[in-house]
């Protein structure tokens, strides 16, 4: 005859019974048991409806827990529009001016202010070659003064004034030549001021040399010449296109080609350059140029970017 189990042995095997964790002999003793006992029997099926149903956690804690995260996602969002805007602001101090002519004129002062106390520009023309403009002027504080500034568009449609570039001039009608390179392409900037009705072409002159070699006395002066259409003008011509016409417009075998000056002429053809010489040349600013760099403004706007990643996957990090 079988030993038959107490409940008290039965009610302690049930978690495992219920689990499928007890022997076959085992499992055949349990269910004779729950068979004849009522109360075993009860707690096994509350038992087994316990174990099946998942247990939840409380609604506040899940309430919380929700509010939190949220909190981090919005905290998460809030860096990165900083992060952003903060980066903008940076990047706007430098890229911050228009094409407007007198906001020119006062990007050009500023920027040569460290250089000459007591400059005052005024722009005259400008000239864009892709993303960076060109704009002549004179200053007003030393009206025999004239100059050149390169400034680079940003992706908000504003400059940044990265280049100045002045000269003195001898002469009330003026026209300057300055050398320029804009994203390692050479060109040559023309700048015209005042020019008397009298002043029908411009040239270019260049110096070459008869003989391989720099000897002065095999040195000649070529001179490409442009119509003048306006008094006050500003051209940008390509060197490497300028420097080739020198040579195809020679008539004979010329070397080492260098542009050196501007000259003037009239309606004829003859040079008239040295009747325009001022008598009595005013007080100069140094010539010269500037150059500003954009290092440091990086630098700031990676310290910022980096600093919004950190917090950024601080706050998403669980």
């Amino acid at each position: 005859m079988k030993r038959e189990l107490k409940c008290s042995i039965v009610q302690d095997l049930l978690p495992n019974y219920i689990e499928k964790l007890t022997s076959y002999d085992t499992n055949q003793a349990i269910q004779e048991h729950l068979n004849t006992c009522a109360d075993c029997k009860n707690l096994y099926e509350q038992m087994v409806i316990d174990i099946s149903t998942p247990v939840s956690a409380p609604k506040i804690e899940l309430k919380f827990l929700k509010k939190v995260k949220r909190t981090r996602i919005l905290a998460a969002a809030l860096c990165i529009v900083l992060t952003l805007v903060l980066s903008y602001l940076l990047y706007h101090s430098e890229y911050h001016y228009t094409i407007d002519k007198s906001d020119l004129s006062v990007a050009i002062t500023e920027f040569t202010t460290p250089f000459e106390p007591a400059f005052e520009a005024y722009v005259l023309e400008t000239q864009a070659v892709g993303n960076t403009l060109i704009a002549s002027f004179k200053d007003q504080a030393h009206p025999d003064n004239y100059g050149v500034a390169v400034l680079v568009k940003g992706f908000n449609q504003r400059y940044r004034i990265v280049r100045t570039q002045i000269k003195a001039s001898d002469y009330s009608s003026v026209v300057e030549i300055f050398p320029l390179e804009i994203k390692n392409e050479r060109y040559y900037a023309v700048s015209g001021y005042n020019l008397s009705s009298d002043i029908h072409f411009y040239g270019m002159d260049y110096d070459a040399y008869m003989n391989p070699g720099y000897l002065s006395k095999d040195r000649v002066t070529q001179s490409i010449q442009f119509e003048v259409k306006n008094p006050q003008f500003l051209e940008i011509y390509p060197a490497d296109e300028l420097d080739e016409r020198a040579v195809n417009e020679s008539s004979e075998t010329l070397y080492n080609y260098r542009l050196t000056e501007a000259s003037l002429y009239d309606a004829n053809g003859n040079e008239i350059t040295e009747n325009f010489r001022n008598e009595n040349p005013g007080v100069r600013a140094h010539s010269g140029a500037g150059k500003a760099e954009l290092f440091l403004l990086y630098i700031y706007i990676a310290i910022v970017i980096g600093l919004g990643i950190i917090m950024t996957r601080y706050f998403l990090t669980e």
